[in-house]
């Protein structure tokens, strides 16, 4: 297959490919039936919001570069969540959100002191994306094409975006009495990808901004 033919592939299949790593990472903390509803409620998540990354950046070039991010950078949670979990049974991990202060930096200090590997696959995994950008499209245009700048701004989105899924499913558990470590993984799933949702739309946002600015100020 010519690399014409792999780029729009690669570009169509990455949600679905978002969504068979969301059920890998929830399968890590499956204990209980109700769990089947968490991965589905979590598949809806993922899907929105590949939905909406396509709309802000539609795929007609293949891979995006926010794709490419957000697909390597899930790999690279999913494989160091399976060395953190090692250090710390996931079941711990879930009672120890569930008891954690429900604010967003106490529970951005939790994550990283308890799943390093994880925060430091996602991260390698974003900065992996842009010498595959670049090797797929080195004609790109340039705010198009994978920076540092914009991958280091993206992948703190998508930390962010995490810990902020995990309180929101954390809320959720609480009303519904369902807590377990997959409504926990598929929240931080869930708010990895709206993370890199949001990114994308500021991003988009600032260059529509910045040439009304820059004629105002002529």
């Amino acid at each position: 297959m010519s690399r014409p033919t792999v780029r729009p592939a690669a570009g169509r299949y990455t949600t679905g490919a978002l969504l068979v790593l969301a059920w890998s990472c929830q399968s890590l903390g499956y204990s209980q039936p109700v769990d089947l509803l968490q991965m589905l409620s979590t598949g809806g998540m993922v899907l929105l919001g590949g939905v909406a990354l396509g709309w802000l950046r539609p795929p007609q070039i293949g891979l995006t570069a926010p794709q490419a991010m957000l697909l390597l950078g899930a790999i690279g949670m999913l494989l160091g969540l399976m060395v953190d979990s090692h250090a710390t049974p996931l079941g711990l991990l879930a009672s120890l959100c569930g008891l954690a202060d429900r604010n967003l930096w106490p529970m951005l200090q939790l994550h990283w002191e308890l799943l390093p590997w994880m925060h430091a696959g996602m991260w390698i995994g974003g900065f992996a994306a842009i010498p595959l950008v670049r090797a797929m499209r080195p004609t790109c245009r340039r705010q198009y094409c994978v920076r540092l700048a914009q991958n280091v701004a993206c992948s703190a989105w998508m930390t962010v975006g995490m810990s902020a899924g995990v309180l929101l499913s954390e809320y959720l558990a609480s009303q519904s009495g369902a807590r377990s470590p997959a409504s926990m993984l598929g929240g931080m799933f869930s708010g990895m990808v709206w993370g890199m949702v949001a990114s994308v739309a500021l991003y988009r946002l600032y260059f529509r901004v910045r040439p009304m600015s820059e004629r105002a100020a002529v």
